[in-house]
This record gives structure tokens, C-alpha cells and sequence, in this order.
């Protein structure tokens, strides 16, 4: 047996005290968070082509001032949706697949905790997510609730454990489980998603028995409204799942949310009556969420009475970090080039919001794309660009990333012409309000308790969400708004003026997100499961609708952009005047 030096003996008793040092009498403790960082990893707004409004760079000096402030004393970490966003993301995700991902280097670069995974991280593939981004962030990318189907474990770290200072942190890391319905399993072919408070309660007592930790932090890419859908407190597989993980599963001191973009901060009790701090931060490096945990050492139970201190700080009152810039201009750099490539030629400005409320040629741009890649008989094609606009003259890829803003994939899919009129009219009852005369709105808004239109961080809310406003192609059709909803709708032939015959079978193009269930077009307005939808299914591209797009403009050199002429909304007077009401609400420059 090899005798240990006493230089060696020394060094393991110093490391152990160190690793179980005497706990303080009293802490202040730093917890820092960004949320939905989507892409604005970089001082350069690529898309817009311009700087950027607030990015990481700008979170890079605030965590620098505090950990200044607080030596050895600041967390750091992020709850996911890292990977979508701007086009620097598809071009490290899909275009420049040799080079480290942009995303590990800023999150290693700024000394990052813990990574959560998010919906659309997982929307880029197994290749990215998992072969390359969650390699390159080693320990960091945290997730318990993804498991992998072959081993039965989660494919990422469930939780980390930190000691600083004589404090023992852990952190639990899920994602909202509802990325089955949103998502097709190509995209994350060995994962299932887990109940979040089941996932929690098999977890949290593993962490306390096994780690004792002073501090337990829920680090949940899921929001905070869990009653979204008619759900409760108790649904199964809740898209926002972290109020009922914090309420139901007794140990956590901070949830850290994201998902929902909204914002807020507040304090909830659980089941055993414990004060539990909520925080949910905004997107786009925006605000960074901090939570102050004082923490006095209770001597008689040996264990810390708690005070948390919870806000949101705006970043654009810092500058962006100039090592940080310097560091990752080369990026910028990359990602111009690539997205002022021209593609083709727009003869005249086509612009968004039109498509709110009717036909627009920004849509029907879309939709020709859509029509010729497929060769289909009928296009669906969502809002995803509602305040957006393309000019007049060369058109790049930048452009092209306000015009489609998603990663969606294009799915072609039998129909018959029943369930084409079905699908349709199912987008049209969640969007145009049943008007009982010219003065009523047009579009179909929330209201709260006083009768008036709701308003959420983006503006007014709708009976569903304007990337679900949804127009078809190759069939001409009428929304007549005098009539109620869900019988707005009628069809009265192809766009060639054959008939629409209601029991042929049509080929029809969508995007992945609405095939996938996505708005609940598919289960709800065709009433199909996914074993059913997957017996329709004739292609599932490789390729993203704005690639389509691109070869569309590459393909026809100068379009003339105009109505396709396709459908209308009657009465024109009750339209006309509808649009006049709610554009004041939409936008409002225009009131």
C-alpha cells in the first residue's frame, strides 16, 4: 500500500475543509438569469442591420459590475430557447456546421452556470442540440425531464451543485413538455418529455438526501400561466408546468421561468405553506432577472432563514462590454456576408400587417413558394411577420429572415376537400370575431374583466395568437363576417375556376408547426390524432420554408409582387371599417 506524503495529506484535508468549509453565520447570494435570449447574442441586430437594441453583450458588463460587487458570491445562468432567433443562429446551426457553435463560446466566454434546453433549441435538430451545442457546453446544458428513450436517463445533467463561499446551491433543470405537440419526432428522435412535477418530485428528494443543499433553484423553460388551454393545477404534461412544480413539490427557494416572454416577478406558497420566488424574465437579452438571498445561519436547526429580493434589470442601461464585442466581432462579420448574398429582386415594398386582417402580397408571396416546391393543389401559410416589411429592390437572405421568421419545416399532406374546408375554417373561427354590424370589431380579441380589449408585453391579445392567422391558396374562398363563427366560410372553387369538389383528395403544403399540432389545427379542426396525420403525410422536407422561398425569388429573378386574388372578407363596407377599428389597437401610430 503507497504511504501519502504529509504535503499530500495537507493538500486532500485542505481541499475537504474547503469543499466543507464552516457555513457563515450570514450570506448575500447573486442569482442572475437571462431567459429566451433567441439569437441576440451579438452587439449587431443582424436582421434589422443595425445595433442592437440589447444583447449579450450589454449582460456581459452588468454580470461583470456584479460580480465586482460580490466576489464568489454571483450565480449565473439561463433557462433555454437559446439556439432561434436571428440569422447568426442558422448560420452556426445549419450553414457553418465546422466551426465552434457562437452559443457555447459566449455562454463559456461569460462564465455561465447552467444552461436550460428550450423548445427551440430542440426544433434545430439532434445534430445541433445535442452532437454539437450541448458537447461544447459540457456540464452546463441541464435538463431532467428530457429523457433518453434508450437508456431511460436524461439524455442532459438533471441538476448541478455549487459551493461558494460555504454555500451549497443546486439547481433542477426542465423544459415544458409539450414539445411532442409542437415538434415532429425526427427532431428529437431518442427523447420523451416528462411530466415537470412528476419530474421534480423523483428529483428534489434525491438533491436534498444526496447534496444538502442551502439553496435549491428551479431552472424551468416553461411559463407561468398555467391555466393556458383550460388547463389547472393539476393537468398532465402542462405546457407551463413551473407554478405547479413550485406550488406541488416542496423544497425550492426560486423558480427561474421562461418560454412566455412576459416578465413578471411575484411570490407563491406551496403545499407546506413555504414562501416560494418567482421570476420570468423577457426576451432578446432585454432584462436580466436577479434574486438577492440573504441567508442567516439558524443555530439551533443549523440551517439559513432566507430573504429574497427579486427584479428584472433593464440592459439598455449598460453598455455593451467592449472585450466582449472585440471578442465575437468576427461573427458578425461571418454572418453579414452570408446574409447579404442576393437572392432576387422585389419590384415594389410588400408589407406585414395587411395580413392581419385579409389578403396581402406579402402572404401570397408565401404561398406561390409554397405552391411551386410542392407542387400542391392547396397552401396553408401562417402570420409570422405581422409588423414586418421587405423593400422594394435586391432581396438577401436578411431579408428573407423578416419575411419567414422560423425554422419551419414544409409538409405536403393529402387531404380531401372536406377536410381542406375543416382545416380552413377552423384558423378562420380563431381568428375573425362574428361581427353583428360595421362598428364591431373585425378580429377576434381577449377582454378582461372590465369589457376591455387585453393587453399582454406584446399588445393586444387575440382568441389565438397572430401566428395562427391562417390563409389558403389554390382555392378561392369567402369570409363572410355577418355570419357566426365558425360558419364564416365558404368555398366556391380552385383558382383555376374548376370546381372544389368536397370528396376528392388534394395535395396540400403547411408548415411543420401546424402539422405537428401545432395551433391545434390538426387534432382540433381535422380531429385527427398524430398516427392519423402521419397516414397523409406524402413528403416532410429537409430543407426550411425560407429555403423554399429563396430558390422562389432565385428561381423567378424579379417579382412583381400582387394579389394572387385567391379569397376576400364580406361585407366590403363591415371589412373596410373593421380594419379602420382594430389597426388603432394593433398599431398605435395609426390611432
Amino acid at each position: 500500500m503507497k504511504t501519502l506524503s504529509l504535503g499530500t495529506i495537507a493538500l486532500i484535508a485542505a481541499t475537504m475543509l474547503s469543499s466543507c468549509a464552516m457555513k457563515p453565520s450570514e450570506k448575500d447570494i447573486i442569482v442572475l438569469y437571462t431567459t429566451d435570449v433567441h439569437g441576440a447574442y451579438l452587439p449587431f441586430d443582424i436582421r434589422n442591420n443595425m445595433p442592437a437594441v440589447t444583447s449579450m453583450a450589454n449582460v456581459c458588463t452588468y454580470v461583470n459590475q456584479q460580480r465586482l460587487e460580490y466576489p464568489d458570491a454571483v450565480f449565473l445562468f439561463d433557462t433555454g430557447d437559446c439556439l432561434q432567433g436571428q440569422p447568426s443562429m442558422y448560420y452556426y446551426n445549419f450553414v457553418d456546421t465546422v466551426s465552434p457553435h457562437l452559443v457555447p463560446l459566449v455562454y463559456n466566454y461569460m462564465g455561465y452556470d447552467a444552461v436550460g434546453l428550450g423548445n427551440h433549441d430542440v426544433e434545430t435538430g439532434e445534430k445541433v442540440y445535442y452532437e454539437r451545442v450541448a458537447k461544447q457546453l459540457r456540464k452546463q446544458w441541464l435538463c431532467a425531464n428530457a429523457i433518453d428513450e434508450r437508456t431511460g436517463e436524461p439524455m442532459f445533467s438533471p441538476y448541478r451543485v455549487f459551493t461558494r463561499s460555504g454555500i451549497k446551491v443546486a439547481v433542477l433543470g426542465m423544459i415544458t413538455p409539450n414539445i411532442p405537440a409542437w415538434l415532429p419526432k425526427k427532431l428529437w428522435p431518442h427523447l420523451e418529455f416528462q411530466d415537470m412535477v412528476e419530474c421534480a418530485q423523483h428529483w428534489v428528494p434525491i438533491i436534498q438526501e444526496k447534496e444538502q443543499p442551502d439553496i435549491l433553484i428551479g431552472l424551468c423553460h416553461s411559463g407561468t400561466d398555467y391555466h393556458v388551454d383550460g388547463n389547472d393545477l393539476d393537468t398532465k404534461k402542462n405546457e407551463n408546468g413551473s407554478i405547479p412544480v413550485a406550488i406541488k413539490v416542496p423544497g425550492f427557494d426560486l423558480i427561474l421561468c421562461g418560454h412566455d416572454h412576459q416578465g413578471n416577478m411575484f411570490t407563491i406558497t406551496n403545499v407546506n405553506g413555504d414562501s416560494v420566488k418567482v421570476l420570468d424574465a423577457q426576451t432578446q437579452a432585454a432584462k436580466v432577472g436577479r434574486a438577492k438571498i440573504h441567508l442567516v445561519l439558524n443555530k439551533e436547526t443549523n440551517r439559513y432563514d432566507k430573504q429574497i429580493e427579486t427584479e428584472l434589470i433593464d440592459m439598455t442601461q449598460y453598455e455593451p462590454d467592449k472585450d466582449y464585442c472585440k471578442t465575437f466581432q468576427y461573427a458578425i462579420n461571418e454572418v453579414n456576408e452570408f446574409v447579404d448574398a442576393p437572392i432576387g429582386y422585389l419590384s415594389k415594398t410588400i408589407y406585414g400587417e395587411p395580413s392581419l386582417f385579409g389578403p396581402s402580397e406579402f402572404m401570397d408571396l408565401i404561398h406561390n413558394a409554397q405552391l411551386e416546391a410542392t407542387d400542391a393543389d392547396v397552401s396553408f401559410a401562417a402570420v409570422l411577420a405581422a409588423h414586418d416589411s421587405v423593400a422594394a429592390g435586391p432581396v438577401t437572405m436578411r431579408q428573407l429572415f423578416t419575411l419567414y421568421r422560423y425554422e419551419n419545416s414544409l409538409v405536403t399532406v393529402n387531404m380531401t376537400g372536406e377536410e381542406v374546408e375543416r382545416y380552413l375554417n377552423y384558423g378562420i373561427s380563431k381568428q375573425y370575431n362574428g361581427m353583428k354590424n360595421e362598428n364591431d370589431h373585425l378580429l377576434a380579441f381577449l377582454f378582461d374583466e372590465n369589457g376591455e380589449i387585453a393587453y399582454n408585453v406584446y399588445g393586444p391579445r387575440f382568441l389565438t395568437p397572430t401566428f395562427n392567422f391562417t390563409s389558403a391558396a389554390g382555392i378561392k374562398y369567402q369570409i363572410n363576417l355577418d355570419k357566426p363563427q365558425g360558419k364564416q366560410l365558404t368555398i366556391i372553387s380552385m383558382s383555376d375556376g374548376s370546381k372544389f369538389d368536397k370528396t376528392k383528395t388534394y395535395k396540400v403544403a403547411l408548415n411543420s408547426y401546424q402539422a405537428n399540432g401545432g395551433g391545434n389545427f390538426v387534432p382540433e379542426g381535422l380531429g385527427w390524432s398524430k398516427q392519423e396525420f402521419e397516414k397523409h403525410v406524402i413528403a416532410w422536407s429537409d430543407q426550411d420554408v425560407r429555403h423554399y422561398i429563396a430558390d422562389y425569388l432565385h428561381k423567378h429573378d424579379t417579382i412583381v409582387p400582387k394579389l394572387r386574388g385567391d379569397w376576400s372578407v364580406v361585407p366590403e363596407k363591415w371589412f373596410k371599417k373593421g380594419v379602420e377599428t382594430d389597426i388603432k389597437f394593433i398599431n398605435p401610430n395609426q390611432r
